[in-house]
């Protein structure tokens, strides 16, 4: 395998539905706010490059941290399986993290350079800092502790969200935080169902996650709740919170939940390793209800 696969291998670039959907999704949503307002697409693709190389290194940066403290091991399912597999070092999975993650941060500081009240961004930007390169490293650690979820909901939902809708618009809106919450459940999601299939190999190791504190049972009915509550919001931020009513365009991914919820529903009687692949098909339903509600606005745009 040539080294250019064996990195992007080392990203996980399945999970990057999570950091493509919201950037987009703010630049709409900065369109639909914001009547005659012209997209700055350099900038656009500055944050999306941003986001994307943010959570590549936190993948790298993850990755070498459950190598170490023993999360991924063999007979273990999750990361690249680069470490474990013993085809890449530990200290070159760290050292990837470290630059890819400067380069995010270079992005991000021009953003905030070029950036009429920068500093508001800049606080986004520390926020998300925080939470991808402490998601697994210490002093924080937060998915070993069970913080993990609160991290994800909040860095890859309605901080990213806000943060691309800033670039545009230079200001503050409540809209965007509100109607990331939907995407920000999905992403939730993911995390998940990995931590609902892992949870066996991750008490072995004395973690904490939230499938690990309230049962296999009850996470499963948190699983589910986080699929449809996100059509749950929708129907609400529909009623209450303006959001045009073609969001409903959302609803067509409704099967492929239902899907998903019969998957963990009957957990047990699959085979483990076709289980083991909750929580990639979650991060493609994140991706078709993202587009269909990135859709779903852009239509509205058009037509009004």
């Amino acid at each position: 395998m040539s080294s250019i696969a064996l990195w992007w291998r080392a990203v996980r670039p399945f999970s990057f539905t999570v950091s493509v959907i919201p950037p987009i999704l703010g630049a709409v949503l900065a369109v639909l706010g914001n009547p005659g307002l012209e997209i700055n697409w350099f900038r656009l693709i500055l944050t999306l490059i941003g986001c994307m190389t943010a959570h590549a290194g936190a993948n790298l940066l993850s990755d070498y941290y459950d190598y170490k403290v023993h999360v991924d091991r063999e007979d273990t399912f999750g990361s690249s399986g680069l470490l474990v597999g013993k085809i890449m070092q530990p200290k070159q999975i760290f050292k990837g993290g470290v630059i890819v993650i400067s380069v995010a941060l270079g992005i991000g500081l021009y953003l905030v350079s070029v950036t009429p009240n920068g500093l508001f961004l800049l606080g986004l930007i520390f926020i998300g800092g925080i939470l991808g390169v402490f998601y697994t490293a210490q002093p924080f650690a937060f998915k070993y502790r069970a913080l993990g979820d609160i991290a994800v909901f909040i860095s890859f939902g309605s901080a990213m969200v806000l943060g691309a809708y800033y670039v545009q618009v230079h200001r503050f809106s409540w809209a965007p935080v509100l109607y990331a919450l939907p995407i920000a459940l999905l992403v939730d999601a993911i995390l998940h169902s990995n931590n609902l299939r892992d949870i066996e190999s991750d008490e072995a190791v004395h973690i904490k996650t939230i499938p690990i504190l309230i049962g296999e049972k009850a996470s499963k009915w948190v699983y589910y709740g986080l699929i449809f509550g996100a059509y749950v919001l929708i129907l609400i931020l529909i009623v209450w919170a303006g959001l045009p009513m073609l969001s409903l365009l959302t609803f067509l991914s409704l099967p492929l939940a239902i899907k998903l919820v019969k998957m963990v529903r009957d957990k047990e009687k699959m085979p483990e390793k076709q289980f083991a692949m909750i929580d990639a098909a979650t991060a493609q339903f994140h991706l078709t209800f993202g587009v269909l509600m990135i859709i779903s606005l852009i239509i509205h745009l058009l037509i009004h």
